[in-house]
């Protein structure tokens, strides 16, 4: 099954059953109150819960995000938990489900995709093991939470539109589900076992030597396991992992994001500034919370994870922070010798651990069987992803080693300066992420923070054997020994999924760092000023710039074709001005030409057009699920154009460019018509908002999806990219922004790219969307007017 296929199929799967709701013709005004309007919390007056101390306010801004004031910690985390409930329980339900195996019992048999792979990773049976062995006090912090969440399903005069439309009852929030979703989390932003898959197949096909010359993330003097380590098809085990991804919204793709801070001698208050803005796919709703939690003349807001405790990221009084995504190597697939129930490891046969999941499939009376062998490095995972062929593999997953909760999430608003939130954060395990910080003291910080695996006998980037016992895991690199900088000479930081160390650090981190044109084009914009704002942040973080489209522009001008369309369309190049806005058709144009020629260039160098299928799209467009990722393709295809080996391609460049040119513009004209004027970027670069539900049917997708017409692309600032395979629709962008000063937080701002509210019905569902694609943003501290909530204790 295509990736493509696998993806429509599972994300079908997640609406099957709804043909009997009648949502077709109960389309009514009254069926919309019934269904839909009922759900929608209260958020005016008094509410009484059991369990609360004392009274909690929470004061909605006009945006619907709460603002909580409480006068104890167990208090303010109960009623964080409670808005979460409040506002996004269908959400958390969903999650659940996904990340427990349990989709099939909803969806039926297309659920199994997800369900198989979920159960074979254990996820859900590794966070059961950590939250019998929690800390006690952190356990508690845990438990209060899940209690507000509880308290508001319990209040709401109604379970959630989806849920009502599916049938499904509510399941109490537990600590349990805190842990799953802290690695679901994870598991959308770890890519590296797809990566190994695709540079085995690479390096075996095509030798290392041409597969470095590809492959940009594989440096030809990285070492290559000279046993043949596995002989399956990783192309086809690679598909069904985007499948699973694409059909949770949490795509490995989408795994960009910036951000940057600048000390006081470049800002025009004398004052540290901060941006930040994390790139995922658009979804309905989004994967962000927006909160403010006040205690005791302390405060945090920002960004929260729906079902999970604290700010993710965000500002307290003293310091601002937001992350990126590492990009780092914390996965590793181990090639197993498997005989029965045993394997072989060091010359000694070992048991299987073996785990029988039954899962429940809607519309079957019996469930799917799913035995899950897994050796000490981790499952095999062969059987979940439909590998019948090659040898068993099994994953290490750093991620499964220890719990992503822990007690300093609970802490973040008494953090008073940027080093004591560095150490806070030591306990941090999963996503590794880049941490930039800002404090009102006048400094600014990079950490890298989480764990990272210590590995023996090097070869981290390809399967590896793992009965040998040279390629075993040794713990983590000490946190202090992760990269870190305060205070630069420079004045400014920066990190966009760009290498942050030299070859001179002393430990592997990753080879799927991005290609660094976002970085260079923030540091062209902070190093252009020494007077930055929060208005000057917020206009970069929309900046559509393309460095490559520039050059590509230019090299083009220097060419003749003798056709009077591609004349035309250099003329257009020559005049365009880098922007990749919503009306720019050159910009088209340079995205079309870009993918072809990364077609062309992969099938010339690899010879056999066969072969070359093989690592294409199988589609007329596109490049390719085999060079690692498309985006870092892109810088790397720009420098062997710049190097114009003739030997590498055995033909003259010039040629193949033009060939190249002409062969976007058929593509262009095949997909959207002769006229160029339909070829504006944000005309054929639309954004979809997908709801796990609105592919059921045309009304369900009106009612639940959104869509909207967005420039950038996956070289600028503002990462609205595409995959490749299916352009040029764009599949992540900016999820969250926020421009922060650190002495002055009532100037602090911030945006999301979808709503506040998960409930279609509420006029928070959808309602920063505009705003986003402007690039406008609106108060940290909330703006008016304001609905005032008294969360009480009941009186006995």
């Amino acid at each position: 099954m295509s990736s493509s296929k696998a993806t429509s199929a599972a994300k079908a799967g997640l609406v099957v059953g709804l043909a009997g709701t009648g949502i077709a013709t109960a389309a009514t005004a009254a069926a919309w109150h019934w269904l839909a309007r009922r759900p929608l919390p209260k958020q005016k007056g008094t509410i009484a819960l059991d369990g609360l101390e004392g009274t909690v306010r929470v004061r909605r801004d006009r945006w619907g995000v709460p603002h909580i004031e409480a006068g104890s910690a167990t208090d303010l985390w109960f009623a964080e938990g409670f808005c979460h409930g409040q506002d996004r329980l269908w959400q958390l339900d969903f999650y659940r489900r996904v990340v427990s195996g349990r989709v099939a019992e909803m969806a039926g048999e297309e659920g199994l995709l997800i369900d198989r792979l979920m159960r074979t990773l254990g996820i859900r049976r590794t966070a059961e093991r950590e939250a019998a062995t929690l800390d006690p006090e952190l356990l508690a912090l845990l438990n209060r939470f899940c209690e507000g969440v509880n308290a508001a399903a319990a209040d709401a005069k109604a379970l959630p539109f989806e849920m009502q439309l599916l049938r499904l009852a509510w399941k109490p929030w537990r600590p349990v589900d805190i842990l799953s979703l802290g690695k679901l989390l994870a598991f959308g932003l770890s890519t590296n076992w797809e990566r190994e898959l695709l540079r085995a197949d690479m390096v075996r096909a095509l030798g290392p030597e041409l597969a470095a010359r590809l492959d940009a993330a594989y440096p030809a003097e990285n070492p290559v396991v000279t046993q043949e380590a596995w002989t399956g098809d990783g192309l086809a085990i690679v598909e069904q992992i985007d499948a699973v991804r694409h059909s949770i919204g949490l795509a490995a793709e989408a795994s960009g994001s910036n951000n940057w801070a600048v000390s006081g001698k470049l800002s025009a208050s004398g004052n540290p500034l901060i941006a930040g803005d994390p790139h995922l796919p658009p979804s309905m709703p989004g994967i962000w919370y927006q909160v403010g939690l006040s205690l005791d003349g302390r405060f945090v807001r920002g960004a929260s994870l729906p079902g999970m405790p604290g700010v993710y990221m965000g500002q307290n009084n003293d310091v601002c922070w937001t992350f990126t995504n590492v990009m780092a190597d914390v996965q590793d697939l181990f090639v197993e010798k498997v005989d029965g129930d045993r394997y072989l490891f060091e010359d000694e046969w070992h048991p299987l651990e073996i785990v029988r999941e039954e899962i429940p499939v809607k519309g079957r009376d019996v469930p799917e069987v799913l035995d899950v062998r897994i050796t000490h490095h981790g499952p095999l995972v062969n059987d979940a992803l439909g590998a019948d062929e090659g040898e068993p593999l099994a994953l290490r997953w750093q991620t499964l080693d220890q719990p992503t909760a822990f007690k300093g999430m609970f802490e973040l608003h008494e953090i008073a300066s940027g080093p004591e939130l560095v150490a806070k954060l030591g306990d941090h395990v999963s996503p590794a992420s880049n941490l930039i910080w800002a404090d009102r003291h006048g400094s600014i910080g990079y950490k890298l923070i989480g764990r990272l695996p210590l590995r023996k006998g090097g070869c981290p980037d390809l399967p590896k054997p793992g009965w040998t016992g040279e390629f075993e895991w040794e713990g983590t690199i000490p946190y202090e020994e992760l990269p870190e900088k305060v205070d630069p000479e420079s004045g400014f930081l920066i990190t966009a999924n760009n290498r942050i160390v030299g070859d001179e650090y002393p430990h592997h981190i990753t080879s799927e760092w991005l290609d660094g044109f976002r970085a260079e084009r923030i540091e062209q914009l902070l190093r252009a000023s020494s007077e930055h704002d929060i208005d000057g942040f917020e206009a970069m973080q929309s900046d559509n710039l393309s460095i490559p489209g520039i050059e590509a522009a230019r090299r083009l001008g220097r060419l003749s074709p003798r056709g009077q369309r591609e004349l035309s369309a250099i003329e257009r190049l020559r005049s365009w001005d880098g922007r990749l806005d919503p009306g720019t058709v050159a910009g088209t144009i340079y995205q079309a030409f870009l993918l072809r020629l990364a077609r062309e260039v992969a099938r010339a160098a690899i010879g056999d057009r066969d072969l070359a299928e093989r690592w294409l799209d199988r589609a007329d467009n596109g490049f390719t699920p085999h060079v690692t990722s498309p985006w870092r393709w892109h810088s790397h295809l720009m420098n062997l154009w710049e190097e114009e080996d003739e030997e590498l391609i055995g033909r003259p460049w010039e040629g193949l460019v033009l060939e190249a040119l002409s062969g976007g513009l058929d593509d262009l004209t095949d997909r959207f018509g002769p006229d160029p004027e339909a070829w504006r970027w944000g005309h054929v670069h639309e954004m979809e908002f997908p709801h796990p539900l609105g592919e059921a049917n045309p009304l369900l997708r009106k009612l639940l999806n959104r869509s909207l017409k967005a420039g950038g692309a996956q070289e600028t600032v503002s990462q609205i990219a595409y995959d490749p395979n299916d352009p040029y629709k764009a599949v992540w962008a900016p999820s969250w922004r926020m421009v922060a000063e650190p002495t002055a937080p009532e100037r602090s701002r911030w945006q999301m790219f979808t709503g506040q509210s998960g409930h279609p019905a509420s006029p928070h569902y959808d309602d920063l969307q505009a705003d986003w694609l402007e690039g406008r943003t609106q108060p940290m501290a909330g703006e008016g007017p304001w609905r005032e909530l008294d969360l009480v204790p009941t009186r006995v």
